[in-house]
């Protein structure tokens, strides 16, 4: 037997397809040097119960029953106010999937919900892109931590060849049924923060909104007309806004550098924590995450997680990353929670993150604060 195949029949991770997920895969053709900022993430993680809470609060505005769109999604209603509770992606899909088949699966219903996703119902997130020090800055943090959002769609936010900044949506991975309203919302909720990061009429140069897909009607085009304010065309190749070029040098009204920071470090803690729940780099990030040293190799991990390390290493390729790569995530996460304790000597922190002494670390720290200000 090949050793490399020692753990193929594990049964695979339920959820997208890994290679068909990351958004600068996906969009292989647009040459590097004008991709501004992709989504790595799968759509398959947890998220808060904010989302659907959205959608239930819509919903009886227009006199529809909340029990029959929780009906199938073992959302327990006695949690939905909580903040910090969490759901799958598969449940807040079953709510919707219940509000398009209510609705009729009437075009527009994913843009008029998106509009009610306002800045503040991100939590960190949102404080994060509030305190960006340009709009460059809240597409890259916004696309590096969209798994802190709501969103279904894979985004990718590059330079045009017309002087323009596009932020493309595709969904190709999410269910048929569903996909038409989850890249609506998800484009009009996009449009609603960046509305919010620069309150007042026409702060927001957007130049025209292209969607994948064709209303069923002519007039069934003037709902998203009535949100995006500019010119909306369909039968596109994919779903994209368009803005000035020159937006990406905006700065935001509340930029605060030292916030920003603070945030930032917030919601990549949120983020490795979410990761744990999905793939076999959530395995391993888990696994490492319970060592009283992180001081491992690939090949010890591999034979705790019963996987060949080849075989490992391929399955975290095609996740869009390396034992490398999630060990270093895992080892800032924990050297932000020791480093919020002064008890904590500086040789244990050393330590904890499997390094010889403080000036290892005092490095390693270097090297992320770099990764984050780019």
């Amino acid at each position: 037997m090949d050793p490399g195949s020692v753990a193929d029949d594990v049964p695979p991770i339920a959820g997208p397809d890994p290679l068909r997920r990351h958004g600068a895969r996906r969009h292989a053709a647009v040459d590097s040097n004008r991709l501004i900022a992709a989504i790595t993430d799968s759509w398959d993680h947890p998220r808060t119960m904010v989302g659907v809470s959205i959608l239930l609060d819509w919903a009886a505005d227009h006199g529809l029953d909340r029990q029959a769109l929780l009906e199938g999604s073992r959302i327990e209603p006695t949690l939905l106010p909580d903040p910090i509770a969490l759901i799958e992606a598969h449940q807040e899909l079953t709510v919707i999937r219940n509000l398009v088949v209510a609705c009729g699966c009437r075009p527009g219903l994913g843009v008029e919900l998106g509009a009610r996703y306002h800045l503040t119902a991100y939590g960190h997130f949102g404080y994060l892109l509030a305190t960006c020090g340009s709009v460059r800055e809240t597409a890259e943090k916004g696309l590096r931590y969209a798994l802190l959002t709501f969103a279904f769609s894979t985004m990718t936010a590059r330079l045009g060849d017309h002087d323009d900044y596009v932020l493309a949506f595709e969904a190709d991975d999410v269910p048929a049924d569903v996909r038409r309203f989850a890249v609506e919302r998800d484009a009009a909720a996009t449009m609603q923060i960046q509305r919010e990061l620069f309150p007042g009429v026409g702060r927001v140069p957007l130049r025209e909104v292209r969607f994948a897909f064709s209303p069923d009607r002519p007039d069934d085009a003037a709902a998203y007309h009535a949100h995006f304010r500019v010119p909306v065309s369909f039968g596109r190749p994919r779903t994209e806004l368009v803005f000035d070029a020159a937006y990406l040098d905006r700065i935001p009204p509340m930029a605060n550098r030292h916030t920003a920071k603070l945030t930032t470090a917030e919601c990549e803690r949120i983020r490795a924590e979410r990761l744990h729940h999905t793939g076999v780099a959530a395995r391993v990030r888990a696994f490492l995450l319970d060592q009283t040293s992180l001081d491992l190799t690939l090949e010890t991990v591999a034979e705790r997680l019963h996987y060949a390390p080849r075989t490992l290493r391929r399955h975290l390729e095609s996740e869009g990353t390396t034992f490398r790569a999630v060990l270093d995530e895992v080892r800032r996460v924990v050297a932000e929670r020791l480093l919020q304790d002064p008890s904590v000597p500086r040789y244990e922190i050393a330590r904890r993150l499997g390094y010889q002494d403080w000036s290892s670390v005092t490095r390693a720290r270097r090297r992320w604060d770099i990764r984050t200000a780019t």
